[in-house]
């Protein structure tokens, strides 16, 4: 009633504000409440009572505070908390940090700019990877989920550009600029960290292929078993930030790949002083012989099998090696030297220019008895589940075919030779109804673990030999140290985590498109989406935080940064559609400060979206 009074009089409400006096009632002092109109007269401030309110609570003061307070925005409007909804919500901080990282590495500059093309292919890879760090969906579904982000604001793009048709027939553009982008993020490494690429790891691994028409495919055993499925060959740096990458036939092996691998190091990125580290399923004499002739130093492990020969050690020496002493025993191994708590290394041999490093570790001793002992233990319950069976056998059973079943699930568990099951003849009253009883003939299986066998397999727990060029004297030792090379042949997790990444967050499997340049674009895509995430957990593990400090990977940095959206508002008693940005929380604002993107925070979204 009070603003209808005020609006009836054509007063500017906007003026007025709220005015109080002290007033005396029964004794008690209170303050009596108006809404009042300044004015300036004589040079001194005066004021009109327009309408007296009385006595307020402070609950009710605060709200005609409020009130005023809101009427002086020119925007400003009524309405009640029923009237307002939240409609819709699009993706924001998470998209905005991946985002922010492609403009850091400055991908943009590496795509030539066509007039002719409504969004350039730059935008399009840009879309493409942040999807795949994000929310991974097949190229048919981006569009749909394009739009459910603010990326349409974050990059002035209208959603009805990206469509499945355009990104398709830009995957064939992204593709044959693939090596361009090897060397700009290879320059960009050098430049910025030339130490980062002292080291770098290479390796190979498969993934398996939805489709049947891609050249590339092959049938046959993969990691995952017996698959179609394509090669990922992958080069990183020591920091694990990816820089060359090859998409290879299905089938090709490891050791076959050092050669080419060779031709891009020396050709393409001029790389000479860097050790190349590669897993042991690429070392062939062959290869070592190639690596050594062209003056490339290199690091690897030998195969387990290789380890008694080239040692010449005679490790029953380490039979009183056991799994509740290792730890107090590893310290008093002779000549032996400790790297770190759990690993122990001494120089084996010096073979022209190869060196070997033999190596142990307690925690890899561990680890390899008890899965030993666990194998064993799983036999046994096989032969006690095989010997119920046996025991209610309904017809006679033949010996042979018995013994078979045993011996297969050996070979399976790789005890053959350790254990081994002798079948004991029974004999059982069987009587079906209406029939007289019967004697069947069945065996019971015996478990039989072989001691001497048992511990000659697991003479070599524990241990692995190290292979390196990085032969050189230096006064009575070697220029690389033990130490040295060692800790960079363990730190090759960085690129078995670089394709965990690829193959489960990146999610680079399964591939639905077909075509040999489409095939090659996708893993283009997914290496550029692990850049981002690796660069990001980099930053997360330099940087400790103190409420986040638990938070050190990718995949728990967007969980965390999802939250802060871009929401659409609806009020509707006024019938209007606005915009707004979740309120950031703490916790993301020392997250974004951890990764150095505190800048990334801004209203200009919001307001692009408000004008959209």
């Amino acid at each position: 009633m009070i603003i209808l009074f005020i609006l009836k009089s054509n007063m500017d409400i906007s003026k007025l504000h709220l005015h109080w006096r002290a007033s005396k009632y029964k004794a008690q002092t209170y303050r009596s409440y108006s809404l009042a109109l300044p004015y300036r007269k004589g040079g001194k401030n005066r004021k009109d009572i327009v309408v007296k309110l009385g006595r307020l609570s402070d609950e009710e003061a605060d709200r005609w505070r409020n009130l005023l307070k809101v009427i002086k925005k020119p925007d400003a409007f009524l309405t009640t908390a029923d009237d307002i909804v939240v409609t819709h919500h699009y993706s924001y901080l998470d998209i905005a940090v991946a985002n922010a990282l492609w403009d850091e590495w400055r991908l943009d500059d590496i795509f030539q700019h066509n007039g002719k093309r409504a969004l350039g292919v730059a935008t399009i890879a840009r879309i493409l990877t942040i999807n795949r760090c994000i929310d991974p969906a097949s190229k048919s579904q981006t569009p749909q989920w394009f739009c459910k982000t603010a990326l349409r604001w974050l990059l002035d793009v209208q959603s009805d550009l990206i469509n499945s048709s355009r990104i398709f027939r830009e995957l064939t553009t992204i593709e044959n600029n693939k090596e361009a982008i090897c060397s700009h993020l290879f320059t960009k490494m050098i430049t910025d960290n030339p130490d980062s690429l002292k080291s770098v790891f290479y390796d190979l691994s498969s993934t398996t292929f939805t489709g049947s028409h891609c050249v590339l495919m092959k049938w046959g055993h993969c990691k995952e078993g017996y698959f179609n499925h394509v090669v990922l060959a992958l080069v990183v740096n020591r920091d694990g930030l990816p820089f060359y990458w090859e998409v290879l036939s299905g089938g090709t092996a490891d050791a076959k790949t050092i050669t080419w691998l060779m031709e891009r190091l020396r050709e393409r990125f001029k790389v000479t002083e860097a050790t190349l580290i590669f897993d042991r399923g690429m070392v062939s004499e062959e290869n070592l012989l190639l690596l050594e002739h062209a003056g490339k130093k290199y690091i690897s492990a030998m195969d387990k099998s290789q380890v008694e020969g080239i040692s010449g050690i005679d490790f029953s020496m380490f039979s009183h090696l056991n799994i509740t002493e290792v730890d107090r025993q590893a310290a008093a191994l002779s000549d032996f030297k400790r790297l770190n708590e759990v690993t122990y290394y001494r120089e084996v041999k010096v073979k022209g220019e190869r060196r070997y490093i033999l190596c142990f570790n307690t925690q890899l001793f561990k680890d390899q008895r008890q899965l030993r002992m666990q194998a064993i233990e799983d036999f046994r319950a096989y032969v006690g589940e095989m010997n119920e069976e046996l025991h209610t056998a309904k017809n006679s059973r033949q010996r042979r075919a018995t013994y078979e079943k045993f011996k297969k699930r050996l070979v399976k568990t790789n005890l053959k030779g350790i254990v081994d099951v002798k079948l004991k003849l029974t004999r059982l009253k069987q009587k079906k109804d209406g029939e007289k009883e019967r004697i069947i003939r069945s065996y019971k299986g015996l478990l039989k673990v072989d001691e001497t066998a048992l511990q000659k397999a697991g003479r070599l727990d524990g241990f692995w030999m190290l292979v390196t060029n990085h032969s050189e004297k230096k006064g009575k030792g070697f220029k690389v140290s033990a130490q040295e090379a060692i800790i960079p042949y363990r730190d090759k997790v960085v690129i078995e985590s670089a394709f965990r990444d690829i193959k489960s967050f990146v999610k680079v499997a399964p591939v639905y498109v077909w075509t040999e340049a489409h095939v090659k674009a996708h893993y283009t895509i997914c290496v550029l989406a692990h850049l981002i995430n690796r660069a990001l957990t980099l930053r997360l593990h330099h940087n400790e935080g103190d409420a986040t400090k638990d938070i050190v990977s990718h995949e728990r940095l967007y969980e965390k940064l999802s939250d802060c959206q871009i929401d659409q508002i609806e009020v509707e008693n006024v019938r209007l559609s606005t915009f707004n940005i979740t309120r950031i929380t703490a916790e993301q604002k020392e997250l974004l400060n951890r990764i150095g993107l505190n800048h990334i925070l801004s209203r200009d979204v919001v307001k692009k979206a408000r004008a959209s």
